[in-house]
């Protein structure tokens, strides 16, 4: 429906140039000795072994919506789709990767299961952001979110009201309707495992911070809340941007200096190497699906 130049520019080409103007905002004129970060082994172990958990979910909830076939291919499904959408526009990189993986004459059941994994981890981050606005004080923002999270909640559970059915019949709403070709239990289920998951990536996310002393000196809870916030609402910013490049790299960075506290030069390298990090595992976690996990 919009033109592909228009597409570009606003998916690629906008989010890049504000990307780098906040980067080159916020890291001009950092002292060189700031960049000499100390590496505290304890979160930094804690969040590496959470990556095995976050990734079992997210197979876990993929062979709850395909429910047939062996555990092993579930995983080589899921890490082809890892792959493809670090670089691949919107989410067309992950369907593409999953899809592909699938036997043939399931691949139409799988549409619709990646549909509905999409939608369910979506809603995550939209109902995490409006808690997060809620915890920095920002009532109206929180409320306006949340207002709109549950609506999403009852139409991914069937409630179909007049404004959905003229709705649907747009391309707009092309993973909302796929959804709803899954059996409301196993969408139930899907839900379950990415509320799951969100909060092993929001702990991972927090863990990162901490091993690169992000608010060292401040006091434990306030730097929990300050912290969790700040990774909810990057999470809400990068999942406005609809063409990934490498895994996000600059524009979560970027988002992350916009929403996480920085009161020191110390604690904008920390932010820096804490989403450098959780981009690394990302990359790392890619180059597992040259293993044959369905041969094994």
């Amino acid at each position: 429906m919009i033109p592909r130049p228009l597409r570009v520019v606003l998916g690629l080409v906008i989010p890049a140039c504000a990307a780098l103007w906040i980067l080159s905002t916020k890291l001009q004129g950092i002292p060189e000795a700031a960049w000499q970060v100390q590496l505290n082994a304890e979160p930094w172990l804690l969040m590496v072994l959470l990556m095995p958990l976050n990734w079992t979910l997210e197979v876990i909830k993929w062979a709850e919506l395909m429910p047939y076939g062996r555990m092993a291919s579930r995983w080589r499904e899921v890490l082809y789709g890892v792959s493809w959408s670090l670089i691949g526009p919107l989410k067309l990189g992950a369907a593409v990767g999953r899809v592909s993986a699938v036997r043939p004459k399931y691949r139409g059941q799988a549409l619709r299961a990646f549909a509905t994994a999409s939608v369910s981890q979506w809603w995550c981050t939209v109902t995490a952001t409006g808690i997060a606005f809620l915890a920095l004080g920002h009532v109206q923002f929180a409320l306006l979110i949340l207002g709109f999270s549950a609506i999403a909640l009852s139409l991914y559970f069937g409630w179909t009201p007049t404004f959905w059915n003229l709705l649907s019949r747009s391309k707009l709403t092309g993973d909302w309707r796929m959804a709803r070709h899954i059996p409301s239990i196993r969408r139930s289920r899907a839900l379950t495992f990415s509320i799951a998951r969100f909060v092993v990536m929001l702990t991972q996310f927090v863990l990162a911070l901490n091993a690169f002393g992000h608010l060292k000196g401040f006091d434990s809870l306030e730097r929990l809340i300050s912290q969790a916030s700040g990774a909810s609402l990057t999470w809400g910013l990068t999942a406005m941007v609809p063409i990934p490049v490498l895994g996000d790299i600059g524009i979560r960075e970027a988002a992350a200096l916009m929403t996480l506290p920085a009161p020191k030069a110390e604690d904008i390298t920390a932010i820096v190497c804490a989403t450098l990090s959780l981009v690394v595992h990302q990359l790392d976690c890619a180059r597992i699906d040259r293993i044959d996990l369905a041969d094994q």
